[in-house]
């Protein structure tokens, strides 16, 4: 069954969450690391500036999980953009700490792209200046990085490349396209049960500017944002 972004369920969901004050979990979220951890605690006021149009979306794929987990053991979602090299990294990066950070366990976060290329420098740094600890775990043209946010537990293994990746899920997963590009031109994508979009503005179009290291910071920031708030809403949902 393919989910769609307007149903009855969905509205439903939505009505009940606006409702919603913004609250801190009593029981204290789960530990990051100490700069990451602040970094975190601090989105949790700008929850409330998020447009409500993305919020809407965001509700919409905090839905399609708790629907597919009433189905599955575990949900599993992809982001999506041209070549895995910026938005998706960032996506990956921020909602799996995000789920840790709420203690939401049974989601798996995966990224890819239309074509491979390899992870920005600029994304890197930017996750690192917010508190994550990154080592780049080989030197070839598309290296590897592992992106660490927490004491003993798995690190988000990373490298560009393709959607349909054996890495990545091929049924009953939601896919998430956070470029136009890559949405336009991958109208099908086999396997996903629940596609949607949530699109970011690309900051490698600063790359040759001296206001890259802003923009990719400003991207950061935005995606963390939103990751954090999608799983915020995951956790009021139990």
């Amino acid at each position: 069954m393919i989910y769609t972004v307007r149903t009855i369920a969905v509205m439903f969901f939505i009505s009940c969450f606006t409702q919603l004050t913004f609250r801190q979990e009593q029981n204290g979220p789960n530990k990051l690391y100490p700069i990451l951890f602040n970094y975190s605690r601090d989105l949790y006021p700008e929850y409330i500036n998020i447009p409500g149009e993305r919020r809407v979306i965001l509700e919409e794929i905090a839905n399609y999980i708790i629907g597919s987990l009433q189905f599955e053991k575990e949900s599993e979602i992809l982001f999506l953009e041209t070549d895995n090299s910026t938005r998706t990294i960032m996506a990956e990066a921020w909602a799996t700490a995000a789920a840790y950070y709420y203690g939401i366990n049974n989601v798996k976060i995966y990224s890819g792209g239309i074509s491979s290329s390899n992870i920005s420098t600029n994304t890197i740094v930017a996750l690192e200046k917010a508190g994550f600890i990154i080592y780049k775990t080989s030197e070839k043209q598309n290296p590897t990085y592992e992106i660490k946010y927490s004491y003993n537990v798995p690190p988000v293994i990373v490298t560009s490349k393709q959607y349909n990746n054996k890495s990545n899920p091929d049924i009953r997963y939601g896919s998430i396209f956070l470029c136009s590009n890559a949405d336009i031109n991958l109208p099908v994508v086999k396997g996903n049960n629940f596609r949607t979009s949530l699109h970011y503005f690309d900051p490698t179009a600063y790359n040759d500017f001296p206001e890259a290291h802003e923009k990719y910071m400003d991207r950061c920031h935005e995606i963390a944002i939103e990751m954090f708030y999608l799983f915020y809403v995951l956790k009021n949902a139990k």
